[in-house]
């Protein structure tokens, strides 16, 4: 979905900030897309209405799953493993700055802020609170979440975001707002601590949380403003949802309703193993980082030329996104099994590397003494 997602929106935005890259040769062979120069490209019906129905809670059932399985230790077997996680949730971050730095359109959006670094600024905090106060310690981080939207937090935030884009960049964009993603990832969380902790208890925790999330749906069903979708924009209305009062139980009865469903099933013995949609979750990392420049550097030029020598636009359409998602996939998995990225990144030679500096290491010292005349 994350794919489908951000494929829609590059084809919104691509005249707006793709185009533009072949403006010296707009006339001579890119006559047809002059039209749309500097114009949204929208998506289809269909498009919008999965998006609507699929994008407010989809982009938060990542985190709480993520956390959910950071829970899988108990306190004290976690506590030692905090400095190596902290490290490793800092240096994804910083790859996904990179990756930014090579297909962003612009330096703000290059340096802007979105959900996949909040989640892992997310985990990060999780870990540390868990390292040093344990479940008790999430709880009370949990009950703090609720707590950030009256305290104005969202409107800190928007004085951070607009300062940078005054001082650094106008194309700055505080995408993800730890007031919308916070409390997914804490009950995220507690559901994981419980599942993995407390064995003895899931068809109880499972009962729990779904009959708890069937609850949250119908009070957003009720009282909850209806889902809206700009079809020039996939991102427009993206965090509507989560802004509203009643929207957050819907997005929170949506992402764990899906959960303890899973689980139910996997605790009645039927477990949803579909082998390739299991490589995209456990190598969703993977995806994450070729996916973009794929559609940059390929997908988005490719039918910019041929849809210029047909004479026509481009279509943003349900077929199209999910065919170039689907071809996207299959081109990072076959990369992947190739080896061909253990071999760029000399994983390949890691034991050698090893053994031969252990070797040095184990080497006996020899002591020459002096001779003796």
């Amino acid at each position: 979905m994350a794919v489908f997602e951000h494929y829609t929106g590059y084809l919104n935005y691509w005249y707006v900030d793709f185009f533009i890259r072949e403006s010296a040769y707009w006339n001579e062979v890119y006559s047809s897309h002059l039209p749309m120069a500097n114009t949204l490209l929208p998506m289809d019906a269909l498009t919008g209405t999965v998006s609507a129905y699929l994008v407010p809670w989809v982009s938060q059932i990542y985190l709480a799953l993520a956390s959910f399985n950071l829970a899988i230790k108990p306190q004290n077997l976690f506590k030692p493993q905090l400095f190596h996680k902290l490290m490793l949730f800092g240096v994804i971050t910083l790859v996904l700055y990179f990756e930014g730095l090579i297909v962003a359109p612009n330096f703000g959006e290059a340096i802007s802020f979105y959900p996949v670094m909040l989640w892992m600024l997310l985990l990060a905090l999780f870990s540390t609170v868990y390292a040093l106060a344990g479940i008790k310690g999430m709880l009370g981080l949990s009950l703090l979440s609720l707590l950030l939207a009256p305290l104005g937090f969202s409107e800190a935030l928007s004085y951070i975001e607009s300062s940078i884009q005054h001082l650094v960049h106008p194309g700055f964009e505080l995408d993800a707002r730890i007031d919308l993603f916070m409390t997914s990832g804490c009950f995220g969380f507690i559901y994981g601590w419980f599942w993995h902790q407390k064995p003895s208890s899931r068809a109880l925790c499972n009962q729990v949380v779904f009959t708890l999330s069937a609850i949250a749906i119908v009070i957003y069903l009720s009282f909850g403003e209806p889902i809206a979708v700009d079809i020039t924009s996939i991102y427009a209305e993206e965090h509507t949802l989560a802004e509203d009062f009643f929207g957050k139980f819907g997005i929170w009865g949506m992402e764990f309703l899906v959960i303890s469903s899973v689980l139910h099933l996997h605790l009645k013995g039927f477990n949803l193993n579909v082998r390739f949609i299991n490589w995209i979750g456990m190598y969703s990392l993977t995806v994450f980082i070729f996916h973009k420049a794929i559609f940059v550097f390929l997908w988005g030029p490719l039918m910019l030329l041929i849809t210029a020598k047909l004479g026509i636009t481009l279509v943003n359409s349900f077929s199209l996104v999910f065919t170039l998602s689907s071809l996207s996939i299959v081109m990072i998995y076959v990369l992947k099994r190739s080896g061909v990225v253990d071999h760029l990144m000399g994983t390949h030679q890691d034991k050698t590397w090893a053994n031969s500096y252990q070797r040095r290491a184990n080497k006996p010292h020899v002591t020459q003494l002096p001779a003796i005349n």
